[in-house]
């Protein structure tokens, strides 16, 4: 059915002149549709198609200055169901390509289990939850809460990529679930990642402490999972169940801006001093295997650089390398 098909029989529908089987098909049509509107008709636009909708309405209702009693619930019913016509086929476009903002009163589908909220467009869309939590969906990812959300608890089951910004509540930690691994914070940042294909899931923490756990089968008292801190990182592997710690590629400073921007600078210092300076920047926690290099001295410039390049710059200078080993780095050399 073309749009105008559908107009022209929700106009006559509105002039009372539609047949039995044409008012069986809007209303069978009408019950069927999603309570809500699609995410992505805007909300300003929504809002003059109401209005022009009601306009043509009392037009029909008020012919030659007299009214015409009508009940309530028919002229609502139609209201409704053209109003629905009209956004369902804009829903048919392509959506704009800019950033959006989703609020939970406007879900992209209800569900038996909860309300889903998934991002169909190219860009970042940025979620707010009754909350205050503000989730960024990447492309083709979503998350499902339940219609109770944040009254007893707040749980959200994420399929694909986002990144939390969780609102603190003591009372209430929020626990993201994603297959079978589990994430439970009280307030904080992170990024959770789902990869389908590789059968993956990977946590990342920005700010705060992360708890990230498998539950056994039939041991409910004890959970798989370890705590994670700033610029540390877990990898879930679905099929063996094992969960790997590490650090996140880019390690960012976790001190305050005006502590980032002083000079970080050395001058004949020792290897300790600098690896413990390293280590209140980025939360990194750094072992030197060989005791005798922890005296050797360091001169160099490691302003403006990311922590592994400095870490490059660091080794280099006393002839030594470094490995991660899950969240901790390792310096191994014979010394100075």
């Amino acid at each position: 059915m073309t749009q105008q098909e559908f107009n022209d029989i929700s106009k006559r529908y509105l002039e009372g002149k539609t047949t039995e089987e044409e008012e069986r098909f809007l209303e069978e049509w009408f019950q069927s549709q999603p309570i809500q509107y699609p995410v992505n008709v805007p909300e300003n636009q929504r809002k003059n198609l109401e209005k022009r909708i009601w306009r043509q309405i009392h037009a029909q209702i008020r012919p030659l200055g007299h009214i015409i009693q009508m009940p309530l619930t028919w002229v609502s019913g139609a209201a409704a169901c053209l109003l629905a016509g009209v956004l369902w086929w804009h829903s048919l476009e392509p959506p704009p390509q800019v950033a959006s903002t989703v609020e939970p009163s406007l879900p992209v589908k209800v569900e038996n289990t909860g309300i889903e909220v998934k991002n169909t467009t190219e860009l970042e869309q940025e979620v707010r939850l009754e909350d205050g939590t503000v989730v960024l969906l990447k492309q083709n990812s979503s998350i499902v809460y339940d219609k109770t959300f944040n009254r007893t608890k707040r749980t959200v089951y994420l399929k694909g990529q986002a990144f939390f910004k969780v609102k603190r509540d003591v009372k209430k930690p929020f626990i993201v679930h994603s297959g079978d691994l589990t994430t439970e914070v009280l307030g904080t940042s992170f990024w959770i990642s789902h990869h389908e294909k590789s059968n993956t899931i990977e946590v990342s923490v920005t700010t705060g402490k992360v708890s990230v756990y498998t539950e056994k089968p039939n041991q409910k008292a004890e959970k798989n999972g370890v705590i994670l801190t700033p610029n540390q990182k877990v990898l879930y592997d679905v099929v063996s169940k094992n969960i790997v710690p590490g650090i996140v590629e880019n390690p960012v400073p976790i001190v305050a801006p005006e502590v980032v921007n002083l000079p970080f600078v050395f001058k004949e210092t020792c290897l300790q001093e600098v690896l413990d300076a390293l280590s209140l920047r980025y939360g990194v926690e750094f072992v030197i295997a060989n005791p005798s290099a922890k005296d050797c001295k360091i001169t160099a410039d490691l302003n403006g650089l990311s922590m592994f390049t400095q870490l490059e710059l660091i080794c280099k200078s006393i002839d030594a390398t470094y490995e991660k080993r899950g969240t901790v780095v390792f310096i191994n050399g014979d010394g100075c």
